[in-house]
């Protein structure tokens, strides 16, 4: 028989948990749409009746994975980019081992994220892809810095921005808790294969100020 809970107070608030940690289970194990309203009821011993004092809609679940998956790892993001005393490589750096650590830390649901993000529609589809591209801008912004300043290499930025994003999101393909790596370690390993493609090497340094001043003597 289906277990009964408070609705109000403490008891409400783990009982929400409860059902907000059921349902990103099972849209990572099942996928949203397959994912039914009663499927989430039945995991936490509950009538499907009662789950709407929970939640209004499924949707909102979906909404809330992608606001605890994303929201603090853009906050990051944020305070690593406007971060001015620090230079470009070692913002890149920073980013890149902050994604990898929300992706140690979140899986669940930055995977979810990753899989369902267009299962969204409305006003919440508008602002995950705001979202989406205010990660996508920021982390641009760093790479064309580094390439205006002369420290990373003539790359196109938007290739290399989404070059990057791709190898720290295939991580929720492969990552286990319980793997070889630990995360951190992981992270500085994808930073240093970044950077070693992006950064200007001295050999590569002193032939562009050899060539900028072989111009500028014309």
């Amino acid at each position: 028989m289906a277990r009964r809970g408070g609705i109000g107070g403490a008891n409400g608030r783990e009982r929400s948990e409860e059902v907000y940690a059921a349902a990103l289970r099972l849209f990572r194990e099942k996928g949203y749409h397959a994912t039914s309203m009663q499927d989430i009821a039945a995991a936490v011993g509950l009538y499907k009746g009662s789950l709407y004092h929970y939640i209004g809609r499924k949707e909102d679940l979906l909404v809330r994975v992608f606001e605890r998956g994303m929201g603090a790892l853009l906050a990051d993001v944020e305070r690593i980019a406007a971060d001015r005393t620090l230079a470009p490589s070692e913002q890149l750096r920073r980013i890149v081992e902050a994604h990898v650590l929300a992706v140690s830390t979140n899986l669940d649901a930055l995977t979810v994220y990753l899989h369902e993000w267009r299962s969204l529609a409305g006003d919440a589809l508008t602002e995950v892809r705001r979202q989406r591209e205010r990660y996508v801008a920021l982390v641009a912004t760093v790479v064309g810095r580094g390439v205006s300043h002369g420290e990373f290499t003539g790359v196109d930025v938007r290739i290399a921005t989404l070059g990057v994003l791709g190898m720290c999101n295939w991580l929720c393909q492969w990552y286990r808790p319980d793997g070889r790596l630990p995360a951190g370690e992981i992270g500085r390993m994808f930073a240093d294969v970044v950077l070693g493609g992006l950064l200007l090497r001295p050999e590569q340094q002193l032939a562009d100020g050899l060539a900028e001043g072989a111009h500028e003597a014309r």
